[in-house]
């Protein structure tokens, strides 16, 4: 007993110390989950030394601290994950009508100041749905590698092409600049860099004191004319999903995404715990042979066009030399990254993708934006995943068009059956390797075809 209300007072007494719940746990973030673990073996530990010198632990069994720390860990962890997985379902659901069909737009900000914040919180509370906020380019050097409202500090103003090519190596295309800092106070040197980004590619720059009428309207405007921005508005919109079909029209529709969805977390969960010795294996070896980090990632449109990040091994090494140099792809690769590729094992954290909702086990292979076509946005009204109905029928040595038009078939002929025939068809093609199925290729060209329209809007099921 006096262990326990030691333990109980030491708790309180860290975790208020800390300021442990000073933001609701609906925003609560890795970081957040690591401090929860960190102040647990703190107040027990500080209730250990308090007890010992109180009675010497006598009473206490020492299994006791250990499965306590784990014990109030994992309840803590899981409120909190469980919360945010409510908040973000509830703006879902709210949000689904007014963001499907809409153009998601990807950010980057210029300036670190309370403009900057008040942006990112206006993101986060009104727009969290159609906006992604990339990063935060700052004025200083010295602010490299902080964050603001858990963004990261990209680099500098000077350094944005540079900035610009490393996000388009992870998949992310930048569709707007917003300024935060008035132009009075960006450095020479920087504005000039944001105006010729500004004539040299479809990036519009936003100054945000111009929106809010705080600028001096007498000088030139530095961002697009009108007909310049209907034009870029032009073509993002034609970047949006375009055909797509109702995949579930119907409650045993419905009720198959709904146990598919079911069937993709105790199976994520059940391969992460059997696979993590051989996943700390493969990720010693991938830093022996390419370096830190050992995890990559590219942003590709998920479900109903929304981004996510989609994680892999590393593969390939660094895309630039110690001179800020592109290197070559073909240079990159090194036979080890070649191996994993060829057994799939660089997919790996895409398990962690499946277990919070991104990807699915089975679904159409996540492209990278540039690579999505709007003939076949119907790929897009289900999770993608790790293998798929594509893959197994051709992989990567068919023509985009042809797996496209595997996708769209699987999505229009999906069941518990074909998942489990494409589980097996993936453990015959790690083997074997790919493989053309020409009688699969013509089955989804007769049913899909090039000419097959799916206009139908999209019907969420969750």
């Amino acid at each position: 007993m006096p262990y326990i209300f030691i333990s109980i007072g030491c708790a309180f007494v860290v975790f208020f110390v800390a300021g442990l719940d000073r933001t609701p746990w609906r925003y609560s973030s890795v970081a957040d989950h690591l401090q929860v673990a960190v102040l647990t073996v703190l107040a027990i530990v500080l209730a250990l030394v308090l007890t010992f010198a109180l009675n010497r632990l006598e009473p206490v069994a020492r299994s006791l601290p250990v499965f306590q720390g784990a014990l109030i860990v994992s309840i803590l962890i899981s409120a909190r994950s469980a919360a945010r997985f409510w908040h973000a379902r509830q703006i879902h659901s709210n949000g689904k009508s007014s963001v499907n069909g809409q153009p998601h737009e990807t950010v980057l900000i210029v300036g670190v100041n309370t403009l900057a914040e008040l942006f990112l919180l206006s993101v986060k509370e009104s727009a969290s749905q159609r906006v992604q906020v990339a990063g935060v380019l700052a004025e200083e050097t010295s602010m490299r590698g902080r964050a603001i409202q858990q963004k990261p500090v990209l680099g500098t103003v000077e350094e944005l092409p540079n900035i610009l090519q490393s996000l388009e190596v992870h998949g992310v295309a930048v569709d707007r600049i917003v300024v935060a800092a008035t132009s009075d106070r960006l450095r020479p040197s920087a504005l000039e860099t944001l105006l010729e980004t500004e004539k040299t590619s479809g990036i519009v720059i936003q100054f945000l004191s111009e929106q809010l009428g705080l600028e001096d309207t007498s000088r030139e405007p530095s961002v697009h004319s009108g007909q310049e921005r209907d034009g870029v508005s032009g073509r993002r919109a034609g970047a949006q999903l375009g055909n797509v079909i109702d995949v579930y029209a119907n409650s045993t529709r419905r009720s198959f995404w709904f146990g598919k969805r079911i069937v993709d977390v105790l199976g994520a969960t059940f391969l992460i715990f059997m696979l993590i010795p051989f996943a700390l294996l493969i990720a010693f070896i991938v830093a022996l042979d390419v370096g830190f980090p050992v995890i990559f990632w590219q942003q590709r449109p998920g479900l109903y066009r929304r981004p996510f990040k989609l994680y892999k091994l590393r593969t390939m090494r660094a895309p630039h030399d110690k001179r800020k140099g592109r290197i070559p792809d073909d240079q990159r690769s090194s036979a080890v990254g070649q191996i994993l590729r060829r057994i799939r094992l660089d997919e790996l954290p895409q398990l962690y993708n499946v277990l919070i909702g991104d990807m699915s086990l089975i679904g159409p292979r996540p492209l990278l934006a540039c690579d999505q076509s709007a003939d076949y946005g119907a790929r897009l009204s289900v999770r993608p995943g790790i293998t798929g109905w594509a893959q197994v029928n051709g992989g990567r040595i068919i023509t985009p068009s042809d797996k496209l038009m595997l996708d769209v078939w699987y999505v229009k002929n999906a069941s518990f059956a074909l998942d489990f025939k494409i589980v097996l068809r993936t453990v015959v093609m790690i083997l074997l390797g790919d493989r053309i199925n020409t009688e699969a290729v013509k089955w989804a060209r007769s049913d899909v075809g090039l000419k097959t329209s799916f206009r139908t809007q999209i019907i969420p099921a969750e």
